[in-house]
């Protein structure tokens, strides 16, 4: 049979007087429990106190990092506003040089923005582009993905205002690489088209290939032998036996040997379907296969094949055909 009441002696050390109480089991075990709810309430308590304790600390420790990032993200906005002045005036002059080059509307990338072509007093500047901080911007993505998008409504204004330069900055970083990547298509462009044109202007045989005097044009003429009507294919240039024959542009040497009616004889590709021949030569100074530039030696004139003196006899041709040698020469001889 259970107890339904337990009893306390309480027995004096002086008095002989003892003290009994007398408790209900009842009492008793819900006092027990009463204690044990409250000892598990405490704990709770605690852990939620030193959860809620440690949240401050790391949200404070935010803040303070949020505002170091805003400050940084102001920073790079203003470094990439430099660099969209670099760009614009990089644009400006590959327009400027459209223009000189007559490319206006040749060979244009339908997805570069052409922009209006400036006064010309102005000038580009030299100063080199600042570097971008690509720490501050890999600290900007990574603070971003602390900032989940579903939990916008219980931000503080401080994450909002930092998100939202975040992504403008992300889309002005986006723009600014296109920029760059059409600019340097369009530069690239240019330049090829420059270095062509300027590889094509050292193929023209501008230079005349020997000092003396010019004895006989391009043109129909009598022939000295016979006194036949016939085509005179080049220029002869006459002077004393052994003045140096020049190249009159860069090429390489095709030809170096003796053909009939021509004597020793050279024959130069200059490129782009241009070739300069030299006949009645009295030796050679380069071999086949030989690069030469423009002026280099390449001959001393003679009296070699059918010729009525000495003299370099010199054709132009192109594709070829034999022009004018003299629609080209617009150079002394090198001495």
């Amino acid at each position: 049979m259970a107890n339904k009441f337990y009893t306390i002696l309480i027995v004096p050390e002086k008095t002989s007087k003892v003290r009994k109480i007398v408790i209900p089991s009842w009492m008793l075990k819900s006092s027990a429990l009463i204690l044990s709810a409250l000892i598990l309430l405490g704990g709770v308590m605690f852990f939620d106190y030193s959860y809620v304790m440690s949240e401050i600390g790391e949200n404070k420790q935010l803040r303070i990092e949020n505002r170091k990032l805003r400050q940084q993200a102001q920073i790079f906005q203003s470094k990439m506003t430099t660099v969209e002045n670099t760009l614009d005036r990089i644009k400006v002059f590959a327009t400027r040089l459209r223009v000189i080059m007559h490319l206006e509307g040749q060979g244009a990338n339908p997805h570069i923005q052409e922009v209006p072509l400036p006064e010309a007093n102005t000038n580009i500047s030299k100063s080199k582009a600042p570097n971008l901080g690509e720490e501050i911007f890999k600290k900007i993505q990574s603070a971003s993905t602390l900032i989940p998008e579903s939990n916008a409504s219980l931000m503080d204004p401080e994450k909002l205002e930092l998100l939202k330069e975040y992504d403008t900055l992300d889309s002005k970083v986006g723009q600014i690489t296109q920029d760059a990547f059409r600019a340097e298509e369009l530069l690239q462009d240019q330049y090829e088209l420059l270095y062509d044109q300027r590889a094509f202007l050292a193929a023209l045989p501008t230079l005349q290939p020997a000092t003396g005097y010019f004895t006989s044009g391009f043109g129909v003429r009598a022939s000295p032998y016979g006194n036949r009507i016939k085509m005179h294919e080049g220029l002869d240039i006459a002077n004393r036996p052994g003045t140096f024959v020049h190249a009159p542009a860069a090429g390489e040497i095709v030809f170096a040997d003796s053909k009939p009616g021509y004597g020793l004889t050279i024959i130069i590709n200059h490129g782009y379907g241009i070739e300069t021949w030299y006949g009645h030569l009295k030796k050679f100074i380069v071999t086949r296969g030989q690069k030469v530039k423009r002026g280099t030696k390449i001959a001393l004139l003679g009296n070699s094949g059918r010729s009525t003196g000495p003299h370099v006899h010199y054709e132009v041709r192109v594709r070829g055909f034999p022009v004018d040698p003299l629609s080209f020469i617009f150079e002394d001889t090198a001495q």
